[in-house]
């Protein structure tokens, strides 16, 4: 993947391996006043040149840009004069048409927050993410969930009120904000105000500070002790597990560092009092490694005309009861390969799913957020969605960050474990329904008895599968499909009951639907070659025959 960070001074694009690690980085300033079609060029070119330089190879673009962006449409929606023109670029088509890649982006500062969200001790832990730059931005996570609000406008802590700033322009045409006082330029004005001459760079206010010039310094801890008040109030609100500060503001030093840690200690509650303002995990690189994570977790758009597996902006999915009603009698196909076997490949889990659709199927069952976006956007069909993740009992979508990864990746249901056992982030099915729901999606529960299918239909599940029937306590273990489970189920509950699990042929279908099923899933039968010619093998090798001196059998088997 390419993670490119956009900001109001520069471009940063580095292409990153499966591991997250920047194989290159390329650094070029932005054309901030050329306009948007400039910026998106040179936007264009440092991907390239980062692709070119890391060896190739990239097969999606990830863009973490500064201003309000809403990663659906991928459109800036509203920014403020930093970048000329900036508002209401069509940002990612502009970039897919240029790149020829398709492109996911959101707002810089959530994508800088992505790595810090996803390396928390608890998978539901909470964040408060601040960048003090040319602007002052910052990302909101809760429950393992980052905030984006309507259009895209969570987290612009640089307009919140700061008394520090009281009667000082704002970059966004208001005044008395945050940004005015702590961002580069703020800080820069700022010095002018007090009578500083000649210093019209935040580099060169940095220098005479550390040479302990009077009102250099003033300017800095202002502009330090005004963020710090800040990020305490909302830190006594939010409850965070970690707050982190970065940006090129936090270059100003020890008097910048200080008096925004002393501001922000005297603003916390008692329980917070151990809360400490931290530096980025991964320093200059979190905004392209963060870029990189949002082609995972969020709609990918495809150049235009172009085929690449993944949902373009034009292809609409099918919403609430009409994907009910599509599954109804008929076959779902579930397209997925274990790790380590050699189906484990996207477009190969694309194909498979185009095949699927080319047989009839009504629609199909993937995993992962890249798969769900890559498949979303080939086949015309609904598409549920699920992240198998973690050593825990509990792997089928096991949190809400999951859920919401998957469904921001173009499921139209979101599939979960909902046996009732604890999951990794503490929170309960319901809390994972609701927050699915609030996504656009439906939740299908999968579960292994009648009680916690009764159970999860009362937490807000669209659909109950007998998936973890046999694999979960309390569950038979048997050969065929569990027909007793399926009938039970569509007698006690409301909502559609979908059979999945060792459907070894059409039989076993035909006879999940007289049980009552509302439509059935088959996996392994259909769509897994490896573990089909290992049952060939293992009876051939079980068969006496005159022209073999030794039966081979592979030693896994």
């Amino acid at each position: 993947m390419i993670g490119a960070d956009l900001g109001g001074t520069k471009i940063d694009a580095a292409l990153l391996g499966p591991d997250g690690t920047p194989r290159s980085r390329v650094t070029r300033p932005t054309p901030a006043d050329a306009g948007a079609e400039a910026v998106l060029d040179a936007l264009a070119g440092a991907c390239r040149e980062a692709a070119d330089a890391g060896g190739g190879g990239a097969v999606a673009v990830g863009v973490a840009a500064a201003g309000v962006v809403d990663p659906v449409t991928g459109v800036v929606t509203s920014a403020t004069g930093t970048l000329g023109g900036w508002a209401g670029t069509a940002l990612a088509a502009g970039l897919a048409r240029r790149t020829g890649l398709p492109v996911a982006c959101d707002n810089d500062v959530r994508a800088a927050a992505a790595p810090e969200l996803a390396a928390l001790e608890r998978p539901s832990g909470s964040l408060l993410y601040a960048a003090l730059g040319t602007g002052v931005g910052g990302a909101l996570a809760v429950d393992g969930r980052m905030l984006h609000g309507a259009d895209g406008l969570a987290g612009h802590l640089g307009h919140l009120p700061s008394p520090e700033a009281e009667g000082l322009p704002c970059s966004c045409g208001a005044a008395g904000h945050l940004e005015a006082v702590a961002s580069g330029p703020g800080i820069v004005a700022l010095h002018r105000r007090l009578g500083g001459r000649d210093a019209e760079r935040l580099e060169t206010v940095a220098a005479r500070a550390a040479a302990g010039d009077e009102l250099a310094v003033r300017a800095v801890t202002t502009g330090g002790a005004a963020a710090g008040r800040v990020l305490g109030g909302l830190a006594n609100a939010l409850g965070p597990d970690r707050v982190v500060v970065g940006g090129g503001v936090t270059r100003l030093g020890a008097p910048h560092r200080d008096a925004l840690a002393a501001a922000f200690a005297a603003e916390l509650l008692p329980p917070l009092r151990g809360l400490r303002p931290a530096p980025p995990r991964f320093g200059d690189e979190s905004a392209v490694r963060g870029a990189a994570l949002l082609t995972a977790t969020l709609p990918l758009h495809a150049p235009e005309g172009a085929s690449t597996g993944v949902r373009a902006p034009g292809v609409q999915k099918p919403a609430g009861r009409p994907v009910v009603e599509r599954l109804a009698g008929r076959l779902v196909v579930s397209c997925q390969a274990p790790p380590g076997d050699p189906m484990r490949d996207t477009g190969t889990l694309v194909r498979l799913a185009r095949a699927a659709a080319a047989g009839g199927a009504a629609g199909v069952r993937v995993n992962g957020p890249e798969v769900v976006a890559a498949v979303a956007g080939a086949v015309g069909l609904p598409v549920i969605g699920l992240w198998k993740d973690g050593d825990t009992d509990v792997h089928i979508t096991p949190t809400v960050r999951h859920a919401l990864a998957v469904a921001r990746a173009g499921a139209d249901v979101v599939a979960a474990d909902a046996t009732g056992r604890p999951r990794p982030d503490g929170s309960g099915f319901a809390e994972l329904a609701a927050a699915v729901h609030a996504s656009g999606a439906l939740v299908m529960a999968d579960v292994a008895t009648l009680e916690q299918g009764v159970a999860a239909e009362a937490a807000g599940a669209d659909l109950v599968s007998t998936t973890l029937s046999g694999y979960a306590p309390g569950s038979p273990r048997q050969d065929g499909p569990d027909l007793a489970l399926v009938a039970e189920l569509a007698r006690a509950v409301r909502v559609p009951v979908v059979a999945e699990g060792r459907v070894a042929g059409p039989e076993d279908a035909a006879s999940a639907l007289a049980h009552g099923a509302h439509s059935v899933v088959v996996g392994t039968a259909i769509t897994a070659p490896t573990a089909l010619t290992g049952r060939f093998v293992t009876r051939l090798a079980a068969t006496e025959s005159p022209h073999r001196a030794a039966p081979h059998v592979p030693a896994d088997r």
